[in-house]
């Protein structure tokens, strides 16, 4: 496994009812915590080489607003070449939303069918918040025993495409599928008959929600190749059989997922806090250009009102970012040196965590080849840093 975590687009170009920074937030975070890196997709149009990092684009219920066919042919194109795409609806499917996601999932037979689904026995409250459980195995199925999936439309499921959930045999539309998935070439898509199922506060509530929105962009982003034992499954049968051998103190029988789920969520803290720090960066780059260029405009207003008024102006208003950049860069270079420290010390517990057998192989690999990769990034910009600072000091 690369150190590249696995990429989501959620669009919002369609004027989708289901937005990142709102209805999905916390759907992003899951995500997030999840290894994936989660960003919006708003350009217009949706183009080929935009896409090109994407592993899954999501379209969360477009509302009044339709893919354009030339969109059409780049989104299928884009499944077909190993991207995966999940689209979600709602009650009244493309007709009553007036969008057009059929004509994009059609081609991998699945389509979303003008119904609002009720069941007025198997519901959380209501009849239009149908809990659904009649769940087929699959991958993104794994450990998922029920779906709370609210005002949602049924789908028409045709060819290779395979429905993961159907209604109740009591509910409207019978037995029809809610979700349905498809593999076509290298790609996959996935097509949900209520974007609701993943919105915060709503089907999110939901625990089996939860686990299947993992589970569907891990397969989505092909993370899932097979059905594999949970786990949970697996660390219980690891701690019960070292019980057995007389292996385990009782200290040592806390259950691991937790510890590997704060260490997860720390790599990939480093990982966004990198981010973030190179936008700030950027943002701080444009102030400066501003200020710079509000800073020749006094000088030049400072010595025209001199030379009007007969007034001495102070030669000098402000200090030049000369005299204050070897500051800078050393700050930057003291600012890198420390993140590299902690990093280093983040490496050495998960050196400590693995030797002790406490971690797995591929969990130890997978986050030290991250932590790594950013020691490396961190090194290449103190060398960076202290070049120029050297050069700084020799000009000067």
């Amino acid at each position: 496994m690369s150190g590249r975590r696995p990429k989501v687009y959620f669009d919002q170009t369609q004027n989708e009812r289901g937005k990142l920074d709102s209805t999905y937030s916390e759907l992003g975070q899951i995500l997030r915590d999840n290894d994936f890196d989660v960003e919006p997709y708003t350009e217009f149009m949706l183009l080929a080489k935009n896409l090109r990092e994407a592993d899954v684009l999501v379209f969360g219920c477009p509302n009044s607003s339709k893919v354009r066919p030339p969109e059409i042919d780049v989104l299928q194109k884009y499944v077909k070449n190993g991207g995966g795409l999940m689209l979600l609806s709602l009650s009244g499917g493309d007709r009553g939303l007036m969008n057009n996601m059929s004509q994009i999932s059609q081609e991998f037979g699945i389509s979303f069918d003008n119904t609002a689904v009720k069941d007025d026995r198997n519901n959380a409250g209501i009849p239009t918040m149908p809990v659904i459980s009649d769940i087929v195995a699959h991958p993104t199925t794994e450990n998922v025993g029920e779906l709370l999936i609210p005002s949602a439309c049924s789908l028409h499921v045709s060819g290779k495409a395979v429905a993961l959930a159907r209604t109740s045999q009591v509910a409207e539309p019978s037995r029809a599928p809610i979700v349905a998935a498809a593999e076509v070439g290298k790609g996959r898509i996935m097509c949900i008959g209520s974007y609701e199922i993943f919105r915060k506060g709503g089907g999110l509530k939901h625990e089996g929600n939860t686990t299947f929105a993992i589970n569907a962009f891990k397969w989505l982003s092909r993370e899932l190749q097979a059905t594999k034992p949970s786990t949970a499954a697996t660390e219980q049968t690891k701690t019960e059989s070292a019980k057995a051998r007389g292996e385990l103190r009782e200290a040592d029988t806390v259950p691991t997922a937790e510890i590997e789920k704060t260490l997860r969520r720390l790599v990939n803290a480093v990982v966004d806090l990198q981010k973030d720090i190179s936008k700030m960066n950027e943002q701080v780059g444009n102030v400066e250009s501003h200020i710079e260029l509000l800073r020749s405009q006094f000088q030049e207003f400072a010595e025209k009102t001199q030379q009007q008024l007969g007034v001495m102006m102070p030669a000098k208003q402000f200090k030049t970012p000369e005299e204050n950049r070897a500051a800078d860069i050393e700050a930057d270079i003291r600012s890198l040196l420390k993140e590299t420290e902690s990093i280093q010390q983040l490496c050495e517990h998960i050196e400590q965590r693995y030797a002790s057998g406490a971690m797995a192989k591929e969990t130890y690999t997978e986050q030290m080849e991250s932590l790594n990769a950013r020691i490396v990034s961190i090194g290449k910009k103190i060398e960076k840093k202290e070049k120029e600072l050297e050069q700084f000091k020799t000009e000067g």
